[in-house]
């Protein structure tokens, strides 16, 4: 697995951030890489479900199932996302913790590449580079989509 992991401190509270992320408003944030639609009417919870399809440099992963595997409103949700080319497996969380200005978001994931040892190295020279780019682009976005 390789794990990535970014932070930001965003100038909004808790339910504002997590209000927005479990919205399909994070088609703005997600930009160039993705665009993703609920299965599931709202509200969004636990075992809630989305389809996803990567764009860009992503492409390859082509379209993404996820699933709701952790839901604690306004605190943290994780998704588990397969990859329908079986080229993705990944595990992505946003966290939120309160600071005195604002929420320190957290966006983390956990991802393996089912391939060989050669595609494996790969993914530490190029595909994680581009995972990373685009976490904290979005990270960005969020922030500066929130904080307008």
């Amino acid at each position: 697995m390789t794990k990535q992991e970014v932070k930001q401190e965003i100038k909004a509270s808790p339910e504002r951030i997590f209000a927005f992320v479990i919205s399909e408003r994070m088609n703005e944030v997600w930009g160039e890489w993705i665009t993703g639609k609920w299965d599931t009417a709202d509200p969004v919870g636990l075992g809630s479900t989305g389809h996803f399809e990567t764009r860009g440099t992503l492409a390859s992963f082509g379209k993404l199932a996820g699933t709701v595997t952790e839901f604690e409103p306004n605190k943290k949700m994780t998704m588990h996302n397969i990859g329908a080319k079986g080229k993705l497996d990944a595990l992505e969380s946003i966290i939120l913790e309160p600071t005195a200005n604002g929420t320190m978001t957290t966006y983390a994931i956990d991802y393996k590449v089912p391939y060989s040892v050669f595609g494996k190295l790969i993914d530490k020279v190029k595909i994680s580079k581009e995972m990373s780019a685009m976490h904290v682009k979005t990270i960005e976005n969020l922030k500066r989509i929130i904080e307008t």
